[in-house]
């Protein structure tokens, strides 16, 4: 089993309980326990870059939740630029580069969230960081850290899970192949989104890629495009199956497309992620009915990274940031508030309330390495299965 699987082995939010818990998550902190290195760190950095990108519930927990309190804490000023769904990473991991290439010592962004890929690139743009610049890393598994060679900081995770209609469905799919077998013995009733315009979309692709091809050749291992080659007989499955889909092969847009055709009961089943549909029961944006499984083998997920450029001009806020936002008292508005995700720390760390959250979840997780395989994927997706319509 994988450090990250263990990690979150319990994690996985499969009943309606979980919306509860949500539903009881508290409020920003006034401040919390802010970090040794915090206050030592900021004496000299007055401000802090910081690019991120996701769904907005992403942008909501830095922008409204997690900045304010470290601004008051530690007197750092954050100018903060979120990019929706990630949209733009790669001109801004170009613009790092250009910088670094035309020798400049200092950049101009000192944080960046982004897919785990651009943090391990040959290029090497990113810090290698320890505990001795963020203390509180030390409370986070080893396993994350190696993920990425210690080039980036683990702060949340999720995973993609099958949401289904508890009214219309009495006994859920268990593994991928009964998934299947349920879409083709009840057409029209399953959707999953475009790969490209979000990850839970991209969790059903990928566990088809699995099917067909060894998911030990990926979980860890560096990329290789003769691992491609098994994709067709994934890809040729896939077209197959569009005719059974939602409307004989219409794929909503984004994450949040899925949810609204589960919301309206268009739907009784589709693939999406754990913590915003969580946050959508919470919020009376999906009906009770709606329950959320995890399938076996399970669909992949994993943690959402900030890494700090080589030439940040600003490296001891940045570090104060992630030791602040390592805090359990950060990490608990993680769990707990309207992100409804699990801890970059290890669970031991956490409050006891924050534990009892995911008590009885003993599914995991899958790995995805992204990177070129992401861009891959969801290219040849469009040439083959949404172009072959």
């Amino acid at each position: 089993m994988n450090g990250l699987a263990f990690w979150l082995r319990r994690a996985v939010p499969v009943v309606v309980a979980l919306v509860v818990a949500a539903a009881c998550g508290g409020g920003t902190p006034t401040g919390g326990s802010s970090p040794s290195a915090g206050s030592s760190a900021t004496a000299k950095d007055t401000e802090l870059t910081f690019y991120s990108g996701g769904d907005t519930n992403v942008q909501d927990l830095h922008e409204k939740q997690v900045i304010p309190g470290f601004q008051s804490s530690s007197g750092v000023k954050v100018t903060f630029t979120f990019l929706e769904h990630g949209t733009g990473a790669q001109g801004i991991y170009d613009r790092l580069k250009a910088q670094r290439d035309a020798g400049k010592q200092q950049w101009d962004i000192d944080l960046w969230e982004a897919d785990t890929g651009y943090y391990t690139r040959p290029d090497d743009l990113f810090l290698t960081i320890s505990d001795k610049d963020i203390p509180n890393l030390a409370k986070v598994p080893k396993a994350e850290l190696d993920f990425v060679n210690n080039k980036a900081v683990p702060y949340r995770g999720s995973s993609v899970v099958v949401a289904y209609n508890s009214d219309k469905i009495a006994n859920p799919p268990q593994t991928f192949d009964e998934l299947i077998s349920w879409i083709k013995a009840n057409p029209g009733k399953f959707a999953y989104n475009e790969p490209s315009t979000g990850g839970s979309g991209d969790a059903f692709v990928i566990a088809m890629i699995y099917k067909y091809s060894d998911y030990s050749k990926y979980n860890g291992k560096p990329f290789s495009a003769d691992n491609e080659k098994d994709w067709d007989q994934a890809f040729a499955a896939l077209r197959d199956l569009a005719p059974s889909l939602y409307q004989k092969g219409v794929y909503p847009k984004g994450n949040a497309g899925t949810l609204d055709l589960l919301n309206r009961g268009e739907i009784s089943m589709g693939t999406v992620w754990s913590d915003q549909a969580t946050q959508a029961l919470a919020g009376g944006t999906l009906p009770k009915t709606i329950k959320l499984t995890q399938i076996n083998p399970a669909l992949n997920g994993g943690a959402a990274y900030i890494g700090v450029p080589k030439g940040s001009t600003h490296k001891q806020a940045a570090f104060a940031y992630l030791n602040y936002l390592l805090d359990p008292n950060q990490q608990k508005l993680i769990v707990q508030g309207a992100m409804a995700g699990y801890p970059g720390i290890d669970w031991q760390y956490m409050p006891a309330d924050a534990r009892s959250r995911f008590a009885g979840a003993d599914k995991e997780f899958r790995y995805w390495p992204g990177g070129t395989y992401g861009s891959d994927m969801q290219r040849l997706w469009h040439e083959k299965v949404a172009a072959a319509k």
